[in-house]
């Protein structure tokens, strides 16, 4: 079967504030009005015999996750890699005829890689920037073959070869790795930040907000059940161990699972240590619980030869794994000859990237290896971005994910009363109303997303998208 794109435009959705602060690393995260939005594609596929279906996108422009350079005008960079997706889907429309998902994103993704724009630009950003474009087309073709997304990798009718991204899966059976059904539920991994209110004696009633929601890390485990946290470190340890200590107090009773995200916030590798080390002789039971500790170091530091030794040691103690450093398609496998066992799986890393770190994962363990991967997140609003995350990490059978979009802003206020009004109809177990708006419905720390296996990448109904504005037009308005 010949495809051929006919159309790709790139929209702005205004998301609004969000309803509460939150931080990366050692830094505060601020929202003025140009950034708050979210980036969504529309893509219009052919087939040669002349069917047609649309494809669509979304994720948050987090510049300040993708892009962590000193020295850097936070709206340079914002504008730099909007222009980076622009230049992307111009990469995409120059290769619009083609056999199969993965030729095309193969061949688009190795000419793009080699132009000055992404030659001199920030790696993860050019994989941010691929992947929405990525995501659309793998949408669009789903739903032109009329198969979910587990489905087409099952029959392989995306025409994915992994052994084109690491040439050791020559051969193997990678089809017979996925699980026979997608999962239907999965568990929430609750993000905590540095500033998150863990309960009620952290606040008082100037800074309580007042929507209805909960506020606290206490109040959420009350009304979602919640097991699994996701705890933000900052790079001091005697900061971290404490906050470690509070965080373990409120969560005692719900039989807790934790992994810690350090955001790139140590560039010390004994200070790093000494959090590890500390943390396991001052509260073992807490320690025990931890899963993995993700991205400690800073990226330049990740693939460091030098530093074999010292964070080899570190991971015999917990095992660790890569996020900001995940920005090329051989990162996870570099990691790995460093020490590290683990990659976070993202979207707006880039599908075919994390399905072939999936198939990696399953050879080397298969010889006697430990490698895994994990689900995060990047404020991934819903529906388009929340969708089809999730509905890659059904595939790959990772049973908890770090979500954090729908507690730092306010449900689904950012969407149309249509899209709304689609949304209760495609997937009512998935979001639950409360008062006036919908909420996605976290149930004894779980969440069905059963409804996301239709034809499509998650992806039900098309948005609303006379409710946005095209991106060029929207960097007229902000003269950014």
């Amino acid at each position: 079967m010949a495809y051929h794109i006919q159309s790709i435009d790139v929209f702005v959705r205004n998301i609004g504030p969000p309803r509460m602060d939150f931080a990366i690393g050692r830094g505060q995260s601020l929202f003025p009005e140009w950034m708050r939005i979210n980036l969504e594609v529309r893509l219009n596929l052919e087939t040669d015999d002349g069917r047609t279906a649309f494809g669509c996108s979304a994720d948050w422009p987090s510049f300040g996750w993708l892009d962590k350079r000193a020295g850097v005008d936070p709206k340079q960079k914002f504008r730099a890699l909007l222009e980076l997706v622009l230049a992307a889907r111009q990469a995409y429309l120059s290769n619009s005829r083609f056999e199969s998902v993965f030729d095309c994103w193969w061949k688009t993704q190795s000419e793009f890689l080699q132009t000055e724009m992404a030659r001199t630009s920030v790696p993860l950003c050019s994989a941010f920037s691929l992947a929405l474009f990525e995501r659309a087309i793998i949408d669009a073709a789903c739903r032109l073959e009329a198969v979910s997304f587990h489905q087409s990798l099952r029959r392989n009718l995306l025409g994915f070869q992994p052994e084109r991204i690491h040439a050791e899966l020559t051969g193997f059976p990678w089809v017979e790795c996925l699980p026979e059904t997608p999962l239907d539920r999965v568990h929430i991994r609750h993000t905590v930040g540095p500033s998150d209110p863990l309960s009620n004696n952290d606040v008082d009633e100037q800074s309580r907000l007042n929507d209805g929601e909960p506020f606290t890390l206490e109040e959420y485990i009350r009304q979602d059940g919640m097991s699994y946290f996701k705890i933000k470190i900052c790079g001091d340890p005697e900061s971290d161990l404490k906050r470690l200590d509070q965080i373990w107090q409120v969560t005692q009773g719900t039989n807790p699972t934790f992994t810690l995200d350090g955001n790139e916030a140590y560039d010390d590798i004994p200070k790093f240590r000494q959090l590890v080390e500390s943390f396991a002789s001052s509260n073992p039971e807490m320690f025990r619980r931890v899963l993995f500790i993700e991205q400690p170091m800073n990226r330049a530091m990740t693939h460091d030869p030098s530093l074999k030794t010292a964070m080899g040691e570190i991971a015999r103690l917990k095992p660790l794994i890569i996020d900001e450093a995940d920005g090329y398609l051989h990162a996870f496998f570099d990691a790995v000859e460093i020490g590290y066992q683990g990659v976070s799986h993202k979207n707006c890393k880039g599908l075919f990237k994390s399905f072939a770190n999936f198939v990696l994962c399953k050879l080397r363990n298969r010889d006697g290896g430990s490698l895994f991967q994990s689900a995060e997140d990047l404020t991934s609003m819903p529906f388009v971005a929340l969708h089809q995350d999730f509905a890659a990490i059904s595939a790959m059978g990772l049973k908890n994910a770090e979500r954090n979009g729908h507690h730092f802003f306010f449900g689904l206020s950012h969407l149309t009363a249509l899209e709304k009004q689609s949304v209760e109809r495609f997937h009512p177990g998935m979001y639950a109303r409360r008062g006036d708006e919908l909420f996605l419905n976290i149930e004894q720390g779980q969440v069905d997303i059963s409804s996301l296996q239709s034809s499509g990448l998650g992806i039900a109904f098309e948005p609303d998208w006379n409710s946005m504005t095209k991106l060029e037009n929207w960097l007229d308005k902000f003269n950014l």
